[in-house]
C-alpha cells in the first residue's frame, strides 16, 4: 500500500493534516473522580493541595464539586446509593492515577514538605521515566502523583 492510499488517511496527505489541525486537543478540560464523601474530599483537596471551591451542586441526584488551581479544574461526583462499595483499585479498568505536573525538583521538595505537613502518606521522590515524581493517595485511595516537567 502507498502512502497516499493510507485508510485513514483518503484525500491523501493534505487531507489527514488539514482535519488533525481543525480537530486538534487543547488540553484537558477537567478530570472527574468518583468520591464516596464530597465534603470531605473537597476539604482534603482544597486544605492540602490548595486548590478553591468553584462550585458544589446536586445534578441528576448526584453530589458533584469543582475546585481549581493554577489553571487545573478536578471535579468529584459522589454516587451516593449507585456507588460501588470498597476503596478506589488502579487495577481495575478505569483512572490508573492523577499526576499533577510541577516545575521542578525543588517545586517537588516543596510539595513533600506540604505533605509531610498534613500527615499524607507518600514515598520518597523516585525517578520516572520523563522526570522525578512523588505519589501519594488522596482520602479515597486514588492514586496521584507530583511529577517534574521534563527540562
Amino acid at each position: 500500500m502507498r502512502d497516499t492510499e493510507r485508510p485513514l488517511d483518503p484525500g491523501g496527505r493534505g487531507w489527514l493534516t488539514s482535519a488533525m489541525s481543525e480537530t486538534a486537543i487543547k488540553g484537558i478540560h477537567h478530570v472527574t473522580l468518583s468520591v464516596r464523601d464530597l465534603g470531605r474530599s473537597l476539604e482534603w483537596y482544597e486544605r492540602v493541595l490548595g486548590f478553591e471551591l468553584v462550585r458544589r451542586l446536586t445534578h441528576n441526584g448526584l453530589e458533584k464539586g469543582m475546585v481549581r488551581r493554577d489553571g487545573v479544574l478536578v471535579t468529584f461526583v459522589c454516587h451516593g446509593d449507585l456507588a460501588v462499595p470498597g476503596p478506589f483499585d488502579e487495577r481495575q479498568a478505569g483512572l490508573d492515577h492523577l499526576s499533577f505536573a510541577v516545575a521542578d525538583r525543588a517545586a517537588l521538595e516543596a510539595w513533600v514538605s506540604r505533605l509531610d505537613e498534613h500527615h499524607v502518606v507518600h514515598s520518597d521522590i523516585v525517578s520516572g521515566s520523563t522526570g522525578d515524581l512523588v505519589p501519594f493517595r488522596d482520602p479515597d485511595n486514588i492514586a496521584l502523583e507530583f511529577y517534574t516537567l521534563p527540562a
